[in-house]
């Protein structure tokens, strides 16, 4: 069966060789149409320093682990069997829904081309495939989408390279954090558990992920909004693998959280959140309706995008978005806004507020200022830049485009 994946990767022509250079070649024309192209050039010149110093020095070492064979525990492998059942019935059903809920012709290229094991399992009956796949999302070879493992591994190939990421992406971030906080916090509040085979690095000797720093950041931020509640209902469109909302739950024992999602990217969160915590009760699709009172029953539910219809009026504490909202059509933010907006108390979303994803044709994305969220219903509290994406370059990056906007309702 390894043999088969690692088969399948390369005569596939959306494999690792092809979406690599795809994938470079679609940021330079980004970069060119949105008017960054010059402070792109600028930044690979920033590595030439690297090529004399290496400012991590030992303490920092690379995580991006090789395949791991799945574990044939009991516990596993019945949440993978239910992670599989599940995203069949949302296959055979999304055929039916409307195009609202279809992934932008972003994220379907990315579908396609990297999450073929998830739609091989479900065609050939083979959960060994697909307990593959998610066993090892975290060191995935080609750009799921949901954490940047390609950053990792192409960049560990040359000592240049190799020194750039060791220093600006992890030691750089975690002085960043630790500057933030004015050194209070110990350093494995950046850690998180490691289901899917987690890539990153460890920095003096704590297992840091790509992002850490900006997630537990904004994590504490959305922790403290709701530490006033016994059993809070937390909320997420696109919640990637649920790494931003362990860290906004991991403090609370109590909880709701409910991820809405593209059916393959809900099979990566389901899997993760479910590993972690076992013991909670899980609802999937196809095991029972999702009703406004399922958050009463269930800790942890994952329903596919198109289920957001069926959440219920003031039942949602905090309704997160982090850059989904900015990858999708007008027409599809603006239906996903209507309903968060009728079911949240709090509504938080980071995404780009400068320049916006532009698809087929004239058609383009909505920038973060551009949500119809209701003026009538809603305060903005705050609008900031995510100092995380200010600061990564190590200087202030004016071409950054990540920004934090956080909504309240009004009584």
């Amino acid at each position: 069966m390894a043999q088969w994946l690692e088969a399948q990767s390369w005569v596939r022509p959306e494999g690792e060789w092809a979406v690599s250079i795809l994938g470079r070649l679609g940021a330079m024309v980004r970069a060119t149409r949105e008017r960054r192209l010059g402070s792109a050039i600028a930044s690979r010149a920033r590595l030439l320093p690297y090529a004399i110093r290496d400012p991590a020095g030992s303490r920092v070492e690379l995580h991006c682990p090789e395949y791991v064979k799945p574990s044939g525990e009991a516990v596993e492998v019945e949440i993978v069997d239910r992670v599989f059942k599940a995203y069949r019935a949302m296959v055979e059903y999304r055929a039916k829904i409307d195009e609202l809920y279809q992934p932008s012709s972003l994220w379907q290229q990315t579908l396609d081309a990297c999450y073929w094991p998830l739609a091989a399992g479900i065609e050939k009956c083979d959960k060994d495939v697909f307990h593959h796949f998610l066993a090892n999302f975290g060191a995935w070879r080609t750009n799921l989408g949901v954490e940047n493992v390609a950053l990792i591994r192409e960049n560990s190939r040359s000592v240049i390279r190799r020194r750039w990421l060791q220093h600006q992406v992890f030691l750089n971030q975690v002085q960043i954090w630790r500057w933030y906080y004015n050194d209070r916090n110990p350093l494995e509040l950046l850690s998180y558990p490691r289901h899917g085979n987690q890539s990153g690095a460890f920095v003096d000797g704590v297992f840091v992920g790509v992002g850490s720093v900006g997630v537990e950041i904004h994590g504490e931020l959305i922790s403290n909004l709701i530490s006033d509640i016994d059993r809070p209902v937390l909320a997420d469109l696109g919640a990637g693998y649920g790494k931003f909302d362990y860290f906004c739950l991991r403090d609370h024992e109590r909880f709701c959280f409910i991820d809405f999602d593209l059916p393959e990217t809900l099979c990566l969160a389901a899997y993760y959140m479910m590993m972690t915590w076992p013991d909670k009760e899980a609802l999937l699709f196809g095991e029972g309706d999702f009703a406004p009172d399922s958050h009463e029953r269930y800790d942890l539910i994952f329903m596919p995008s198109w289920e957001i219809e069926r959440l219920g009026d003031a039942t949602v504490d905090v309704f997160l978005n982090k850059n989904s909202l900015g990858e999708m059509t007008a027409a599809a933010a603006s239906n996903y806004v209507h309903h968060i907006s009728r079911s949240t108390r709090f509504f938080y979303h980071m995404n780009h507020d400068n320049y916006p994803n532009v698809y087929s044709g004239s058609d383009r994305g909505l920038l973060a200022h551009e949500y119809p969220v209701p003026a009538d219903c809603f305060r903005l509290v705050h609008r900031g830049v995510d100092i995380v994406h200010m600061l990564h370059r190590g200087g202030l990056d004016f071409g950054m485009d990540i920004f934090c906007y956080l909504y309240e309702r009004k009584t």
